[in-house]
C-alpha cells in the first residue's frame, strides 16, 4: 500500500467518508469530521476499498470505517 492510500486509510480509522459522483465524470474526496473535504484519487480510493471492504461500510451516503 503507498503511502497515499495509507492516508486515506488513515483518514477512514479517524472519522473521515468517502464521497463520490457517478457518471463520466467520476470524482471521490474525503469528507472529514469537521466538515473539511479533501479530493483524493479514484485509483487509490479503489485499492484501499478493495483490501478493507470487509472494515468498510458503504451506506448510502458514503463510505465509513466500522
Amino acid at each position: 500500500m503507498s503511502k497515499y492510500q495509507q492516508k486515506i486509510l488513515n483518514a477512514l480509522k479517524n472519522g473521515a467518508k468517502l464521497d463520490c459522483t457517478e457518471g463520466s465524470n467520476y470524482k471521490t474526496w474525503l469528507v472529514y469530521p469537521d466538515g473539511e473535504k479533501e479530493n483524493v484519487r479514484r485509483d487509490s480510493v479503489n485499492a484501499v476499498c478493495s483490501e478493507y471492504e470487509g472494515k468498510l461500510k458503504f451506506e448510502k451516503d458514503g463510505i465509513r470505517w466500522r
